[in-house]
């Protein structure tokens, strides 16, 4: 073993005790090692990887670490614009005029971080954000590693886990199905035909559901839970809506929801020629079942919460303030939301932490956190305050399956986490969002966020 890997055993062994904080290992290299810049960078990122796989007994093998895991800061002489490009980006022309960047910065502080607490990555710069202990629904302690961004995030994750599993640990609670949602669309022109439509579709519907569950949902034991009609009107269109909602236990589902759904429009369309029934369309109507949206109808995803107990004494002194405050920043911040967003709906630091949790682990196919709402609440209980957060839709499927295959670099880091179902990734997903939140409002109400100096 030579001195280098001698130096990252020891930081590793002293981030793992909490001697060493993640995101100070790049200055301790620094200032009590005399470790140079940037060689300190990679140094830094290798003593946090060895940590991790102290902690979860796994090598890594895919989440590669650059040569130079740094940035570098440059200056175009035409316009005095600063470009961040990677240390790897051979390219250093600017891109907007085309001449040649001039290096930014005395030699010591042109270099930067890709990420606060860079572990590996060279698309999607990897962070790690602590561990957070759960229990309830899921008992396990979760290695946080997310795709987070430049941000200081992955920071506050860290810090907020840390004041987490002081306080015992989240709570979860994880919704036993996970829903999918489909709906048929058609469109009439009359209400005496609509109603026509209706009955002949009510009547036929217990063949159908049968047919689909049997053709395409049985394979993951799904089924269908609910079918809705909706009427809708626009001028002289009269509509329907025939939602069909599904839930499946272990899977994600969706596709498998479309496919039956999709079956499901030629076997209806047949039975209302049949029958007689007149329409001017048919259709999938995708825009009705809040799919990839947020929206009260939305009922694709599995519903998950976390929250803390803290005695109020406790989270008074955290807070260094009364917890009427900590009420009234709740409350000034709810209606706002109502105001702006014309719901109930919070949504806070998990527009940040959850993407930044399917951008690591690639376990949704689909764009980041679209069909995922956040509502993030405070109650008093007795002598104790309960903050918790809940992810009413969490779409996931931690499996690689027909419906989108998991890289091997994601497959990886589900590993690390200790994740291996969807219960569990929901599970980690509102434990790690309720820790971002937990801290966020305590350095709000003791006035350290966002505060200029």
């Amino acid at each position: 073993m030579n001195d280098n890997e001698k130096l990252v055993e020891e930081l590793a062994g002293k981030i793992k005790t909490g001697e060493v904080q993640p995101w100070k290992t790049e200055s301790v290299l620094l200032e009590e090692y005399d470790a140079s810049a940037p060689d300190h960078f990679r140094t830094a990122a290798l003593s946090r990887r060895t940590c991790i796989e102290e902690l979860t007994g796994h090598k890594f093998n895919y989440l590669e670490l650059p040569d130079k895991p740094y940035l570098m800061q440059w200056r175009c002489p035409k316009d005095n614009s600063i470009w961040h490009l990677e240390a790897r980006d051979t390219d250093t022309a600017c891109t907007r005029c085309g001449s040649a960047l001039e290096p930014y910065g005395t030699e010591a502080e042109r270099f930067r971080p890709l990420v606060n607490n860079y572990i590996g990555g060279k698309e999607e710069y990897y962070s790690y954000a602590g561990q957070i202990k759960v229990f309830g629904d899921v008992d396990k302690t979760f290695t946080n590693i997310l795709a987070y961004g430049p941000g200081f995030g992955s920071i506050g994750i860290s810090v907020g886990c840390f004041r987490v599993n002081k306080l015992g640990g989240a709570e979860v609670k994880v919704g036993r199905w996970a829903g999918a949602a489909r709906n048929l669309g058609y469109i009439f022109e009359s209400e005496e035909e609509r109603e026509k439509a209706v009955v002949a579709a009510k009547i036929f519907l217990p063949e159908l559901r049968k047919e689909m569950e049997e053709k395409f949902l049985s394979e993951f034991r799904g089924e269908i839970y609910e079918v809705e009609f909706v009427r809708r009107q626009h001028h002289g269109q009269f509509y329907i809506y025939i939602c069909f909602y599904t839930r499946f236990e272990y899977a994600r589902g969706h596709g498998d929801t479309s496919s039956a759904v999709g079956f499901a429009r030629g076997r209806m369309d047949a039975e209302f020629n049949e029958k007689g029934v007149a329409y001017t369309q048919s259709l999938i109507a995708m825009g009705f079942d809040g799919d990839l949206k947020p929206s009260p109808r939305n009922r694709r995803g599995r519903y998950v919460s976390a929250q803390v107990k803290v005695p109020i004494p406790a989270y008074e002194k955290m807070s260094k303030t009364g917890i009427d405050k900590l009420m009234s920043y709740m409350e000034i911040d709810r209606q706002g939301v109502m105001q702006e967003q014309g719901g109930f709906v919070y949504s806070g630091m998990g527009g940040e932490i959850i993407p930044a949790l399917y951008r690591g682990t690639k376990v949704n196919p689909r764009p980041y956190n679209v069909s995922c709402t956040e509502n993030v609440y405070v109650e008093i209980k007795g002598n104790d305050v309960i903050f918790g957060v809940e992810l009413p839709n969490l779409e996931v499927g931690a499996a690689s399956n027909r419906e989108g295959l998991i890289c091997p670099t994601a497959r990886e880091v589900l590993k690390f986490m200790g994740i291996g179902t969807s219960k569990e990734f929901a599970a980690a997903a509102a434990a790690i969002t309720l820790a971002g939140e937990f801290n966020f409002a305590l350095l709000h109400l003791r006035g350290e966020m966002y505060a200029g100096k």
